[in-house]
């Protein structure tokens, strides 16, 4: 379940809805190109390597760019092993690259690369310091049950009394969460990550493993001036529950760019309404709803508690919550791209038994998706009313969309697909005033 830490970035809003103004069309190429991308293949996955070499043809992409590494092909990997086996070599090319002039801009992983970093274990855990935050939670989890036992029949006592409980739920919870980031961090779960969110960072030196960094490509950190000392990459993963599901995301993105994208976008809120983080998420998909509104693409929004129950014809979608149980009632068509807000959803592609939905939407149709490895707290996700404004003006590659709406690096949110996917460069179905210049 989702924790809302540092969630005040939510409150930006008013602010990133300003960059969304129709304007006539212009056509306008994404500045991300061919010779711009690297592709991480591993040498012990001869799946991983025919996906990197199809896509390097495919796509156009420089031979030399293909980089190499040796890693234990599982979806979990230590972190000193990503130091070591991932991040050097990665490195290393990289730069080579760099100091022959050419611009790398973008990462690609492939199936066969580990997914996730595990935790950086502590040499010595206060385990006693541990039981008493535990403790401490339970009996804080015990009172919050009492208040909502006491809330359901106090329904005839007054609204004064009902608001005092609610008060003071919301109050336990705030400290539950903090209790929770407290435990993590004694046992450094906090310095669990996404391989591909710190290959955006491998020529950065020195930065912190607990917690995340800002990303200075996205819209909001553009203004504070977030800088880094060494040069910041975008990064993207062609990677499915199969090898053949992973290199048709690319079969699929360079088929679909060619006619364009078309279909239903699908919205499902849940009727949030207050100022805390998830109502103000919920309110931001209503609001995506209204600026998508002015395109030519049918929007459909739930507003009601539960799921989506049918979805037809499903180009574009965004909706909450149900962890790790895809909902199968979705028609995708033939180069969908969406997101389903909820905490683990990347956790595993290829987890036969897994029901993540990250990975039942690209078994089921799906081109391009993201979602987090593991807890992100709600402020990690994209605002889909940037996220989706900026991928249908057609303006910028998926790569370009992600990097523009994603708030955090060294931290635990993957995109899926082709970073070079574009199905609205030739049919804008959204259009900007002041389009943001690419990252």
């Amino acid at each position: 379940m989702f924790m809302s830490r540092k969630c005040g970035i939510l409150l930006v809003l008013p602010a990133v809805v300003l960059f969304f103004i129709l304007y006539p069309p212009v056509p306008s190429a994404a500045a991300l190109a061919p010779r711009e991308i690297a592709v991480v293949v591993n040498s012990r996955s001869p799946d991983s390597l025919r996906i990197g070499e199809s896509y390097i043809r495919l796509r156009n992409v420089p031979s030399g760019h293909l980089i190499r590494i040796n890693v234990a092909p599982e979806e979990e990997v230590s972190r000193r092993d990503y130091d070591a086996l991932i991040a050097a070599p990665v490195r290393e090319a990289v730069n080579r690259l760099l100091d022959k002039g050419e611009d790398i801009r973008c990462i690609v992983t492939t199936y066969g690369v580990p997914l996730r970093i595990s935790a950086v274990r502590p040499l010595i855990i206060p385990e006693e310091e541990i039981q008493g935050y535990r403790s401490i939670k339970r009996q804080k989890q015990e009172r919050l049950a009492a208040l909502r036992t006491m809330r359901r029949e106090s329904k005839k006592s007054g609204k004064d009394l009902r608001a005092e409980l609610l008060k003071e739920m919301k109050k336990l919870r705030k400290e539950i969460e903090r209790l929770n980031l407290k435990i993590g961090r004694l046992r450094g779960a906090d310095t669990v990550a996404a391989v591909d969110s710190e290959l955006a960072m491998v020529l950065v030196p020195d930065y912190p493993l607990e917690g995340w960094q800002p990303n200075p490509a996205y819209i909001r950190n553009r203004a504070r001036g977030i800088t880094y000392y060494g040069k910041v990459l975008m990064a993207s993963r062609l990677d499915a529950p199969t090898p053949d599901l992973a290199l048709g995301l690319a079969r699929t993105a360079v088929e679909v760019e060619k006619t364009g994208l078309s279909g239903r976008i699908y919205l499902d809120a849940r009727g949030l309404k207050g100022k805390d983080a998830y109502a103000l998420f919920d309110q931001d998909i209503r609001r995506a709803a209204r600026i998508l509104r002015q395109g030519p693409l049918p929007v459909i929004l739930d507003n009601r508690p539960k799921l989506l129950e049918h979805a037809p014809s499903a180009a574009l979608y965004c909706g909450w919550y149900r962890l790790g149980r895809y909902a199968d009632v979705f028609q995708w068509r033939k180069g969908a791209v969406g997101y389903h807000v909820a905490s683990i959803e990347a956790r595993s592609l290829h987890d036969p038994g897994g029901r993540y939905w990250v990975k039942g939407m690209i078994e089921r149709g799906v081109t391009a998706t993201l979602g987090p490895v593991a807890e992100p707290y709600l402020s990690a996700f994209p605002l889909p009313s940037l996220f989706f404004p900026l991928l249908m003006s057609g303006r910028y590659t998926l790569a370009e969309v992600f990097s523009l709406s994603n708030p955090y690096l060294s931290w635990r949110m993957i995109l899926i697909g082709d970073p070079l996917y574009n199905p609205f460069r030739n049919r804008p179905a959204y259009f900007m005033k002041n389009p943001p210049p690419p990252p």
